[in-house]
């Protein structure tokens, strides 16, 4: 690439987006065809698209493998040992102080994200993630880890709510629904890792065991810090800043056809979401807008109520302290069902916007409400028959029949649900509020868990068993259908149902075409094309709300591990 870094004083915000930030020489005519750019690191867009997908995907697998680790390393021997045989409501609390990290750092971007931008939100999220780890790794008491568990959440909540929304931003809109398929998988990759790294660890008696498993995260920390720097900022970001020369350039590196269609719809775009963002007085005085976004809450909260971290963060542990299994065979089958879950989350991700929300949240929460049943019953029945080896059979059968009927749907349309949702005017707020809703509970349960097995035994799954049971009549009375619906519809939805009961409104979207406005390529505008897009949303948390005029009213799909669009 042929470029020169801009200094401070060539920005009127004062922003530097380091060496891969290019300001082309000499400028061209904009109303005479210009060269193609020439490329220095990337020789071609697809190169240049590989390398943005393994920078945002190392992030998402940080998130997934931070989610495991912890579960497979608190059930050693060593570890125990060393921090003197913590109680359980400590070791529930050392966990999921990182969940309320990823609370601060995800309400953290939400101010600052836009005035930073992507490539540095992610920069500096990264080293303040870096920082706990290292912290973890080296810690001698629990204090210290706890102190690291949430510097390391603080950075995990920053990260994971910029890197799917600058994925999606640079990628071609034909790929934006695979760039979210790649952040959900590589999620749950990271999480399969964390199993098989513990397990790797877990013969040896020594600090190793649990330092090893929590240092060699600084393996992604040293990946993303170097490719990021080298990468494209976002041309939506850049465009939201008044620097169209500078997003028009990197559109021409990000692609190798003409650009200029593309560059008007997404320019246009920008200005529309700035033009309609509303404020956050407006979004709580009631009315339709209130509903809208509580509507998204609920569904986020139900999700982390559905028990997945209780098992996701604790597996290990439940396998062996609930089921009876030995720790190392309690790693072993924790590893298998690690690999099972990612299986099952990238292949349902190839059909999720094919079925109505509705019916599939219903039908997976049933499922996972008897999943629930089940591993209570084979606990219960296991404990007042130690010596069979039958009741925990059934309930390892029950946590894998969980884990497949979580992944078919409740992983991924609670954060796509929120972006559906919303109008324009509330959308990036409705969506902030969503996954903070998602973090907030995803630590009450992760906090819970440890004394939960060790007071309520088998009564403490029977709990998720009877809130999974309860996500059916929410659904079915409370939740509106978005399954193939674009935005302008939706809001036509809400205004011809104003009532909150919706069990005998008509949810099908027959007839919504007529309601769509169409661009000059016959894709409606202000529609989310493909529903993959509309879950990164959940992750763009971010949204400068001092600056009305230059900040971006992200429209940008996602989710977290998020999470969560350049306009048709």
């Amino acid at each position: 690439m042929s470029y020169k870094p801009l200094s401070d004083a060539e920005h009127e915000d004062g922003d530097i987006n380091g060496p891969s930030l290019y300001q082309h020489e000499p400028k061209h005519d904009p109303y005479q065809p210009q060269p193609r750019p020439a490329r220095r690191l990337f020789k071609t867009s697809r190169a240049l698209h590989m390398a943005i997908s393994i920078a945002a995907g190392t992030v998402m697998m940080l998130f997934g493998y931070e989610q495991g680790v912890f579960g497979g390393i608190i059930v050693g021997d060593d570890f125990l040992e060393y921090f003197h045989n913590p109680s359980p409501a400590m070791q529930g609390f050392v966990t999921s102080v990182y969940d309320l990290g990823c609370f601060g750092g995800a309400v953290i971007a939400l101010f600052v994200g836009e005035k930073l931008g992507r490539k540095r939100m992610l920069i500096v999220f990264t080293i303040i993630m870096g920082s706990g780890i290292i912290v973890q790794t080296a810690c001698h008491n629990m204090t210290v880890m706890v102190w690291g568990r949430l510097i390391a959440g603080i950075g995990n909540g920053g990260n994971t709510a910029t890197a799917p929304v600058w994925h999606v931003e640079t990628s071609h809109q034909s790929a934006k629904g695979m760039a979210v398929v790649q952040e959900m998988a590589v999620n749950i990759l990271g999480f399969v890792i964390s199993n098989f790294v513990t397990l790797a660890f877990s013969g040896l008696m020594t600090e190793a065991q649990w330092r090893f498993p929590l240092g060699i995260q600084m393996i992604f920390v040293a990946i993303i810090l170097i490719m990021v720097p080298i990468l494209p900022e976002s041309p939506r970001w850049l465009l939201a800043r008044k620097r169209d020369d500078e997003a028009k350039y990197v559109m021409s590196l990000l692609n190798d056809n003409n650009i200029e269609d593309e560059f008007d719809e997404i320019r246009a775009s920008v200005k529309a979401e700035q033009a309609a963002a509303g404020s956050w007085s407006q979004l709580f005085k009631g009315g339709r807008a209130t509903r809208r976004v509580l509507l998204g809450m609920a569904l986020q909260s139900a999700q982390q109520l559905a028990g997945v971290n209780a098992l996701g963060y604790y597996l290990p542990v439940v396998l062996h302290r609930s089921v009876g299994l030995g720790q190392y065979n309690a790693r072993v089958v924790a590893a298998g069902s690690s690999v099972s879950y990612f299986i099952t989350t990238s292949a349902s991700l190839l059909f999720v916007d094919k079925v109505g929300r509705r019916p599939l949240l219903m039908v997976l929460a049933v499922g996972m409400s008897v999943a629930f049943l089940g591993i209570s019953i084979g606990v219960g029945v296991g404990l007042k028959m130690p010596d069979s080896h039958s009741p925990g059979i059934a309930a390892v059968v029950f946590i894998w029949l969980f884990f497949t009927m979580f992944s078919f749907g409740w992983i991924s349309v609670p954060w796509l649900y929120p972006a559906e949702i919303n109008s324009l005017k509330f959308r990036t707020k409705g969506a902030a509020l969503a996954t903070a809703c998602d973090w907030l509970f995803n630590y009450v349960v992760v906090q819970a868990t440890p004394p939960g097995i060790e007071h309520l035994k088998w009564s403490y799954y029977l709990i998720y068993s009877i809130l999974n049971a309860t996500f059916v009549p929410m659904v079915y009375y409370f939740v509106v259908e978005t399954q193939g619906r674009s935005l302008e519809t939706v809001d036509a939805w809400f205004d011809q149902n104003p009532k909150w009961l919706v069990h005998k409104a008509d949810h099908s979207a027959n007839g919504s075409s007529s309601t769509q406005i169409m661009n000059g390529r016959g894709l409606p505008k202000l529609h989310i094309a493909d529903d993959h897009e509309a879950m990164m949303e959940a992750f763009a948390v971010t949204a400068d709300e001092d600056d009305e005029d230059s900040s971006l009213r992200s429209e940008s799909p996602v989710t977290r591990r998020g999470s969560y669009p350049m306009v048709d």
